[in-house]
């Protein structure tokens, strides 16, 4: 029998294998968790001040504690996207894959036993450490089973699940918050967080179908079991001996992100991820408390600002499906930076606005901006990186997002507290976003068409 000769590499196998019934699996498997990043973020934003409650601490007694516990979650994730995504490069993304949704699952569950804010603070912080882990290697995994063709759609596909948590967030908050479910005596936030916790462990079982991702065993230099999964994949034998050992690299250090041709891509997605952080957290954690500043009567109604939260959250869909068609036919680039720039304008009309339809209107436009970019973002951050850094890439994506999440929320609250009105902060949440996009169009890379190094 004639030997195999090494004639091509993985990217190679997956663009002429095509999408599979596999990748439906990992599509949902990955969304499904990926739901859970969502709720989990917005869920803290509507329910810290009802929990900080029962243990006699308010916004008007102590802001600055209120505050730092509505951060835990995102100093944590902070944390755990710089050390999982370095984790996922050097053992494999499959295992962090598994261990993240875990940890955020049960330490999510435990939240329901906090006796005092910094036990909630704790408890948040910790499972803020397996959501920064979800936020790096979920796209890392997905990004490295899909068929290059089909890759930036499906990318931006992802997104389309983070709306749904969005939802979710709110129905919690409603059921277990404004309308005060309870069992058994158990206050009702604390059967919230039991309940957020089951489903994510559900989702945790999900993904023991999914393999390690091909790439990973190719540049260690393991092409049988890189081979395996790419059988498994395609559907398709595949024979080690016919793939290239090209990708089986060391590991080069992390300071290799800011020399020669990565310097600039490294630059162009801390700026590019700082504006998408700064706009999306200081505008919709601060959302709920500043419609009614609008001087709307409509908005001092719980009910309304419950509907204006769903609104915001449906208008993500049509966000995201238009970048995923714009992502494959225009590219990555011009598609965020586009978004970047129409949410900027979008965010002006809505600081400014002063009745009810463009308030409603110009939120929806926001929305759909800025969330579309954040489809786009997905689909174009991990083509700007080799495999060898794709997931430090993404850590260090998300570890200087994290950042910007916990800074714009504070600096929208100073520039509140220090103007006295919602013009200035909602302003500059807006040029933000301009300023992003204008910068990605004049010196980011367009990666669309491009072969995965």
């Amino acid at each position: 029998m004639a030997t195999a000769t090494a004639t091509r590499n993985v990217e190679d196998v997956l663009r002429e294998g095509g999408m599979t019934p596999f990748h439906r699996k990992v599509v949902l498997v990955t969304g499904f968790s990926w739901t859970f990043v969502a709720f989990e973020i917005i869920m803290i934003s509507l329910v810290v001040e009802p929990v900080l409650a029962s243990f006699g601490v308010t916004t008007a007694n102590d802001p600055v504690l209120v505050g730092v516990v509505s951060a835990a979650t995102l100093i944590g994730s902070f944390i755990g996207s710089l050390v999982l995504g370095r984790l996922a490069d050097a053992n494999g993304r499959r295992r962090i894959f598994l261990v993240s949704i875990l940890w955020y699952s049960v330490f999510t569950a435990v939240t329901a036993l906090s006796w005092d804010p910094w036990s909630v603070f704790g408890f948040r912080f910790l499972a803020g450490l397996g959501l920064g882990g979800m936020l790096v290697v979920d796209p890392a995994v997905l990004s490295e089973l899909l068929p290059p063709q089909s890759r930036g759609r499906f990318m931006v596909l992802l997104d389309f699940f983070w709306p749904l948590g969005f939802l979710l967030a709110i129905g919690f908050w409603w059921v277990f918050i404004i309308q005060g479910v309870t069992v058994a005596g158990v206050e009702s936030w604390r059967l919230l967080f039991l309940a957020a916790a089951f489903p994510a462990f559900i989702a945790a079982i999900a993904r023991l179908a999914i393999p390690e991702s091909p790439f990973y065993y190719a540049r260690h230099g393991r092409l049988r079991e890189s081979a395996s999964v790419l059988t498994r994949i395609t559907g398709k034998t595949v024979d080690p001996a016919s793939l290239s050992a090209e990708q089986a690299v060391p590991r080069a250090p992390v300071s290799a992100l800011f020399r020669g041709r990565l310097a600039r891509r490294s630059v162009v997605t801390i700026v590019t991820w700082t504006a998408l952080n700064f706009s999306y957290y200081g505008l919709f954690l601060w959302l709920p408390l500043v419609l009614p500043d609008f001087g709307v009567s409509e908005l001092t109604n719980i009910v309304f600002v419950a509907w204006f939260l769903v609104a915001s959250a449906l208008a993500q869909f049509p966000g995201y499906l238009a970048s995923m068609i714009l992502v494959e036919r225009w590219g990555r680039k011009r598609t965020l930076a586009l978004f970047l720039i129409l949410g900027g304008v979008s965010g002006y009309l809505f600081a400014t606005a002063t009745d009810f339809a463009t308030v409603l209107v110009s939120l929806i436009l926001v929305s759909f901006f800025n969330l579309g970019a954040w489809g786009a973002v997905y689909a174009y951050t991990p083509e700007l990186f080799p495999t060898q850094y794709r997931a430090t890439g993404f850590g260090m994506a998300e570890g200087v997002g994290k950042v910007t999440s916990i800074l714009g929320p504070v600096l929208f609250g100073a520039l509140l507290g220090y103007t006295g009105g919602i013009v200035a902060p909602l302003t500059a949440i807006a040029v933000v976003m301009a300023l992003g996009g204008v910068f990605l169009a004049g010196a980011g890379p367009e990666t669309k068409g491009q072969t995965f190094e």
